[in-house]
């Protein structure tokens, strides 16, 4: 970093000279830890170079090492969760690994949940999680649901009983079978975002013309929808509507339509349709919304690569950054 910053970090923790702080620098490289890694975790944790190599960090370092992760995995864990070098390795760490182990037994899929914990949240208890797991459990949701919870979200399990049954409550409430896949996602969300953020979404697509159903619809199909920006659903809505002209049920009728990019992947798609159209190759009435939520492997294996003899140009149009005008648009949807 420049030594502007370093200056400025170096007062804030108050060293005293370089021995510590190289003594630290020199035992992350050993774990191959990169100097830009090594860079930002320090900025956003000056404390880091004042902690003892010996006590503090080689203990934690050798633990997830013991526990599966590679050289190289051992790195971005703490990349990503740069606190996780400063909580206890006995008391929070260990005990977090050993619940993950006992419910999910597979180290893959340990070490899916240990890279997914927010390390950085202390208001959770290991404790909670064999009650709130039963909780899970009672309402029949499967062994496969649980385990993608510990894998996505492991700190959700970790949360106060009585606001986890009150998440399990809600998404019961919007008519989401604890059986079905969805169930895990929707809680998910519901516990991350909360009543406030959920009430201010609701009244966000209220100003978008849907109706409270029509959200509740929408979000027992995608669950997600619930955590898309205002910006990104303002900005969708009207181009759906205005640009490709869907009725309001078709949009709400497939809500993964707000998970995708405009500029990236909906408006090029729409321009190779467009194409594909006018030169009659394919249908006039081949589905719009169908297009688009197909995956990138079978979207330019069906609608690129196949024509590309026919249309040489469809390669480079769906790779370029075209954004073609509305009077376009409404032809490719016409």
């Amino acid at each position: 970093m420049s030594a502007e910053v370093a200056g400025k970090l170096s007062k804030k923790i108050g060293l005293k000279g370089p021995d510590r702080p190289d003594s630290v620098l020199s035992l992350l490289r050993s774990y191959e830890f990169s100097d830009a890694q090594i860079s930002k975790i320090v900025k956003r944790y000056p404390q880091l170079l004042a902690a003892s190599p010996e006590q503090n960090l080689l203990p934690k370092l050798r633990f997830i090492r013991s526990i599966g992760f590679s050289a190289s995995e051992l790195p971005e864990l703490f990349f990503s969760n740069p606190t996780l070098l400063f909580w206890s390795l006995e008391k929070r760490i260990i005990p977090h690994y050993e619940a993950l182990k006992r419910v999910l037994g597979d180290d893959r899929k340990v070490k899916r949940g240990l890279k997914s914990s927010w390390w950085n949240v202390r208001s959770y208890s290991v404790t909670n999680m064999d009650p709130n797991i039963k909780v899970l459990r009672d309402e029949g949701v499967p062994q496969s649901s649980v385990s993608t919870l510990l894998c996505r979200n492991a700190n959700l399990v970790f949360i106060s009983q009585s606001k986890f049954v009150e998440c399990v409550k809600f998404v019961k409430e919007t008519g989401i079978e604890p059986c079905k896949v969805t169930f895990i996602d929707a809680f998910i969300v519901v516990a991350q975002v909360g009543k406030s953020t959920w009430e201010l979404k609701l009244a966000i697509f209220e100003r978008l013309g849907w109706s409270r159903d029509l959200t509740i619809m929408a979000f027992c199909k995608f669950p997600n929808i619930m955590k898309v920006s205002e910006k990104k659903l303002t900005n969708n809505m009207k181009f759906f509507m205005d640009e490709m002209g869907l009725p309001l049920g078709d949009i709400a009728g497939c809500p993964t339509l707000f998970s995708y990019s405009l500029k990236r992947r909906i408006i090029p798609r729409l321009s190779v349709v467009k194409i594909l159209k006018m030169k009659g190759l394919i249908k006039a009435s081949m589905s719009i919304l169908g297009m688009i939520i197909l995956s990138e492997k079978k979207f330019r294996e069906n609608f690129v690569i196949r024509f590309q003899e026919s249309v040489p140009e469809l390669l480079e149009l769906y790779g370029s950054d075209l954004r073609p005008s509305p009077d376009v648009l409404a032809q490719a949807v016409s």
